[in-house]
């Protein structure tokens, strides 16, 4: 039987409902007990579902996200390759309300552990008897010499789906004849670690049926990266001679950027590109580092439940865990 992430994510959802009820009704002694997860992406929305679904109304379920369409990171690359529309990867939450799960849009901005709260940027809280957390990914300052978040509109990121996957596809189709495409690679760990070479993957094959004289640069700081052989032997395959790889060994991690003049100077050659994507390093997304459950860069959680190591009341699911070795 094969077990894919979305039926694992389902499954460990249903645990962490049967897991939560019980010890929650004792120690809160009345009424029923509050499950508040913030972030409503794949960890946090099916975590919401089954937990609402599986207790059959005996826990309150708090979704706290603040868009009010959720599109998906995976699949995004089809998007990009043409096989997919930006309607296909995008979805919406009402469902979930319909499935009993309270979901409020706005912006978790602190946790008090104390007093078990989750502030809304809105104003107010949400109480909780247990939290998950499942924020996804937030970008690492400085991590990609002259690039942050103010240069994403000229040198989009699109690791967070949505306008960004848009943006970059835009810019994808106004290429010009023979143009140059870079991406800028992350170092280990960060978010699906196949996905940047699935998008090079999928930018070669539009590039090669609508740009067909047009090359890619690959900056990568890694000396290899998943699934490399197979990657390596469909690039020389199907884009023989349109992507140009440039690992470690080689000075792709000695890379910096200028958004203004759209130049990448890899290993002290700079070079002008017509779009560029940068993808920086990552960690957990910021309200875990607010509720004060990371260590480093990621949240440290127990393997077997995704409980917290900081704090057992707390439970940190998808991107932004760190499950160990």
């Amino acid at each position: 039987m094969t077990l894919n992430r979305r039926k694992f994510l389902g499954r460990t959802a249903a645990v962490a409902a049967a897991s939560l009820a019980a010890p929650m009704v004792h120690a809160a002694g009345h009424g029923k007990p509050n499950v508040v997860v913030v972030g409503g992406g794949a960890g946090g929305a099916t975590a919401a579902r089954y937990i609402a679904k599986d207790s059959k109304g005996e826990i309150n379920v708090t979704l706290i996200e603040p868009t009010r369409m959720y599109y998906t990171c995976f699949f995004s690359n089809l998007y990009l390759g043409g096989f997919k529309s930006i309607d296909d990867i995008g979805h919406t939450y009402g469902k979930l309300a319909a499935g009993g799960v309270n979901v409020v849009h706005d912006w978790a901005v602190g946790v008090d552990r104390d007093a078990k709260t989750v502030a809304l940027a809105g104003g107010g809280s949400v109480p909780y008897d247990k939290l998950i957390l499942s924020p996804g990914i937030d970008f690492v300052d400085g991590a990609v010499e002259g690039w942050d978040l103010s240069a994403q509109n000229a040198m989009p990121h699109a690791y967070k789906a949505g306008s960004q996957t848009e943006l970059l596809k835009a810019q994808l189709m106004e290429m010009p004849e023979g143009g140059t495409f870079a991406m800028v690679a992350p170092p280990n760990p960060y978010r699906c670690p196949p996905g940047p070479y699935e998008r090079v993957s999928m930018v070669a094959h539009f590039l090669k049926a609508n740009n067909p004289t047009a090359k890619i640069i690959v900056a990568d700081p890694k000396p290899k990266f998943s699934k490399m052989a197979l990657f390596q032997e469909g690039w020389a395959t199907h884009y023989d001679g349109m992507i140009d790889w440039i690992g470690a060994e080689f000075g792709g991690g000695n890379v910096s950027v200028d958004p203004g003049a759209m130049t990448i100077t890899i290993d002290g050659e700079e070079t002008k590109v017509d779009v560029c994507n940068v993808i920086p390093a990552m960690k957990a997304g910021h309200i875990a580092e607010v509720a004060g459950v990371t260590d480093g860069n990621w949240a440290p959680v127990n393997a077997a439940d995704m409980s917290s190591k900081a704090d057992a009341d707390i439970y940190v699911l998808g991107d932004s865990s760190q499950q160990g070795d």
